[in-house]
């Protein structure tokens, strides 16, 4: 059964038009990285370029986590609206489904995150000259999409309707920045910023100052709390819901 489900997806995987069209957007808005650098810059050293390119990081990782929501949640929505969910219903049980489409979430949220994290290291390389480059947060970067991919299809799953989880998802995700303007301290515990924390990003970059973030075990905890109340909202509504 899960077999089944895993080659139907990778099937749909292959010619997913909403993922090159999120890629597509994340590659050129990470590309707006640079816009402000001065050129003069390209001619720091070495390591006065790493210092002032490191919170770019940051900037980068949101870019894709806020798209790789709204691929999660779009990437389901389409396929609900268009009767592809219900129609695999029929050949699959429920719960090999929405696994399956939860790996394949991952798989794209992470795709994206990469597709920002290349675009916003070619910008920053033109514009400050060769970067080192950081496999540690290339790691963390994907990490984070795929999660953020995940939360992102719990939210389509539970709102359904297609238009409005294309806004509730990178919402979401994009409201802890807009927060951190104005409560820093209660910002860091919504979900974008405790997954930063969690891998290890610099937040301050985002407006988070040293006192106001929280311990990265402690980021780890929240992180876990929300992606799994998601994983359980969604989880608990697929298996119950009609999703004709």
């Amino acid at each position: 059964m899960i077999g089944r489900a895993f080659r139907a997806q990778a099937r749909g995987f292959a010619g997913d038009v909403v993922l090159v069209w999120v890629v597509v957007a994340g590659f050129v808005l990470s590309l707006s990285v640079a816009t402000n650098i001065p050129p003069e810059l390209a001619d720091a050293p070495a390591d006065v370029r790493a210092a002032l390119a490191a919170p770019y990081e940051s900037v980068l990782a949101t870019y894709g986590a806020v798209l790789a929501a709204a691929y999660g949640a779009f990437r389901y929505t389409v396929d609900r609206r268009d009767g592809v969910v219900a129609q695999r219903l029929m050949l699959q049980p429920r719960w090999a489904t929405f696994l399956v489409r939860l790996l394949a979430s991952a798989v794209g949220g992470a795709i994206v995150a990469l597709a920002g994290s290349v675009g916003g290291h070619a910008a920053l390389t033109v514009a400050m000259g060769g970067l080192p480059l950081e496999w540690a947060s290339v790691g963390s970067t994907l990490s984070l999409g795929a999660l953020a991919g995940v939360w992102g299809m719990g939210v389509g799953v539970v709102v359904q309707a297609h238009l409005v989880a294309l806004f509730v998802a990178p919402m979401s995700m994009s409201v802890a920045v807009l927060l951190a303007i104005f409560w820093g301290p209660g910002a860091a515990y919504l979900p974008l910023l405790a997954m930063l924390e969690a891998l290890r990003f610099d937040v301050s970059a985002l407006g988070i100052l040293p006192n106001e973030g929280i311990d990265s075990r402690v980021a780890v905890l929240v992180t876990a709390a929300w992606v799994l109340g998601a994983l359980i909202a969604a989880g608990l509504s697929f298996m119950k819901r009609d999703v004709k």
